[in-house]
């Protein structure tokens, strides 16, 4: 039986965009195929250009769970990541990395992308070089991208050791919008499972309404906003998660 939407928006309760961008790309059939077919005699340049189609550095596997192992997507199309460059020799303030464990990591060419999870927050991070040890600095982003500037705030706080409230706050989407994510995304699994609209409705959006019969329903308007809600969720898994990246 599926859990309350109510449960299943909790399982999102840590999520950041860039998270609910995955959520979505890894029920994309066509990101899944091409998972799939990622173990043919590719060239290493084909993989990396494969994952760069879908705003990635690199494929991640869809069937494991989104917290356990975020995506690591192109810095020029999420938001929350963060820039770091070695910082100039004496320079006050720069700081290394934090001695913990990524959530995950990957070096290409130049850069070392990581992901860490430290106080509750997701920080994503590419770092020109690929030395960790030595302090780095941020690189601070153009000032009309208000979500990047967050995401550096979170990061310089994190690496003071100062609170990280404010800027998660404006990182991280509100109640109202992770509980239509969740919704969005409870509609997709459905649909993708066979539900029809009628089922999804009174099973997921409307269950007040279980038990209306066929005829009925198709007069109703929330059929109609059924449809509409399983149309933005399928145009958010086939491209318009970039969409979340960015804010």
């Amino acid at each position: 039986m599926r859990p309350p939407l109510t449960a299943q928006a909790h399982w999102f309760a840590k999520h950041d965009r860039p998270d609910f961008a995955q959520e979505f790309l890894r029920r994309n059939a066509a990101y899944r195929a091409a998972w799939r077919g990622r173990a043919a005699p590719l060239a290493a340049r084909k993989c990396l250009a494969e994952a760069r189609s879908w705003g990635l550095v690199r494929l991640f596997d869809p069937d494991r769970p989104v917290r356990a192992a975020p995506a690591i997507w192109r810095a020029e199309c999420a938001s929350q990541i963060v820039s770091l460059a070695a910082a100039p020799a004496g320079l006050a303030g720069a700081s290394p990395l934090p001695d913990i464990e990524p959530a995950i990591e990957f070096s290409v060419a130049d850069r070392r992308h990581l992901v860490f999870d430290i106080a509750g927050a997701r920080h994503r991070f590419e770092v020109l070089g690929t030395e960790l040890s030595a302090p780095l600095v941020i690189l601070l982003p153009p000032l009309a991208d208000a979500l990047r500037a967050a995401t550096c705030d979170a990061a310089r706080r994190m690496f003071a050791g100062l609170s990280m409230a404010e800027p998660l706050a404006a990182m991280r989407p509100s109640a109202l919008q992770r509980h239509r994510l969740a919704l969005l995304l409870s509609v997709l699994d459905a649909s993708v499972a066979g539900a029809s609209n009628r089922e999804i409705g009174m099973g997921i959006v409307y269950p007040w309404l279980a038990g209306t019969d066929a005829a009925a329903w198709k007069a109703m308007s929330e059929r109609r906003r059924v449809q509409r809600l399983l149309a933005e969720a399928l145009a958010l898994a086939a491209g318009g998660y970039r969409r979340l990246l960015s804010g």
